[in-house]
């Protein structure tokens, strides 16, 4: 079964220079690949998806292919996050494609976020995807893959529990952060927009308070997402102290760590936020109709006098 990833040794490892020094880079201890980088030039075509009867298998594209031989470098220690992939010659050998696939594979990770280039100092894998999976969850809800009110029941399935671990796990630091978006909320009244980039930091203190990786960064690229949708529904908020008061009151019961109180209480808040995203979105679809709504010709248009016959 494993012949198929085994290098041939006259041809890669002998013969060819450039993987002279790849042996124990390239074969585990059974003499095995790791990373099944023979298969494209030195080993049987393997498809990369199982053929079903009557359908067209799909072939990889060499982004995909490079994404996943990388993807086998990382997860056999050879890469690390952060860490500098080798060089254009030397990668490309190593991946078995040729330099100029190489160079449009890696613009293509380049743009998802997977990697970055720092100019004059090479090209690094990621070491966070955050903000690239951010970005694309907003083009996500742009392309109406996902819509703003799914999020907004997401959102009040994850953050009322997050808020009570928050209220449970919260350190010293962590309310200090909170209390300082609060005071920053209460300050920014006549400037909405400050007003809503404090808030959204509220809800991330939350989120860190929670001890929880895997939230913290669900939430952070979701809070990404909706930050257009959040800044379209400012000028619905009639009374921002109304609004600041319901925040003021999950950190007040955050920090008393009343885990009950703060998950009925962000549930709420939530649920406000919510009506003023469909109040939002119901005012635009009226627009919408309006704007596309064929006018109708008055009585005069409509009884135009006939032409009279030339003579």
């Amino acid at each position: 079964m494993h012949d198929e990833y085994r290098l041939n040794r006259t041809h890669c490892l002998k013969d060819r220079e450039p993987f002279s020094g790849w042996r124990s880079f390239f074969l585990d201890k059974n003499q095995r690949c790791r990373t099944n980088f023979c298969r494209t030039k030195f080993g049987p075509k393997v498809a990369t998806t199982h053929p079903v009867p009557g359908e067209t298998v799909r072939r990889e594209t060499v982004m995909e292919t490079v994404s996943r031989r990388i993807e086998g470098l990382i997860r056999g220690g050879e890469l690390r996050v952060g860490s500098r992939l080798p060089s254009e010659t030397k990668l490309a050998t190593m991946l078995g494609v040729s330099r100029s696939s190489l160079r449009e594979a890696l613009k293509g990770l380049m743009f998802l976020g997977l990697i970055k280039a720092r100019p004059g100092y090479g090209t690094y894998i990621q070491s966070s995807l955050g903000r690239a999976v951010g970005k694309h969850f907003q083009w996500m809800l742009l392309l109406q893959e996902v819509k703003y009110l799914e999020l907004y029941e997401l959102r009040k399935i994850l953050e009322p529990n997050v808020a009570a671990l928050a209220a449970r796990r919260a350190t010293k630091q962590d309310i200090a952060r909170m209390e300082a978006a609060i005071r920053g909320m209460k300050t920014s009244f006549d400037r909405p927009e400050q007003y809503m980039a404090y808030e959204m930091s509220l809800h991330e203190e939350l989120a860190q308070a929670s001890k929880n990786v895997a939230v913290e960064a669900m939430l952070r690229m979701m809070y990404g997402a909706l930050a257009e949708g959040r800044r379209r529904t400012l000028y619905l908020i009639e009374n921002f102290g109304s609004n600041f008061r319901r925040h003021e009151r999950i950190f007040r019961l955050v920090s008393r760590r009343d885990a009950t109180g703060a998950r009925k209480a962000v549930l709420e808040d939530l649920e406000y936020a919510e009506a003023l995203l469909r109040q939002d979105l119901e005012i635009r679809d009226n627009l919408r109709t309006k704007l596309h709504k064929p006018e109708l010709k008055s009585p005069v248009e409509r009884k135009k006098p006939a032409r009279a016959a030339k003579p």
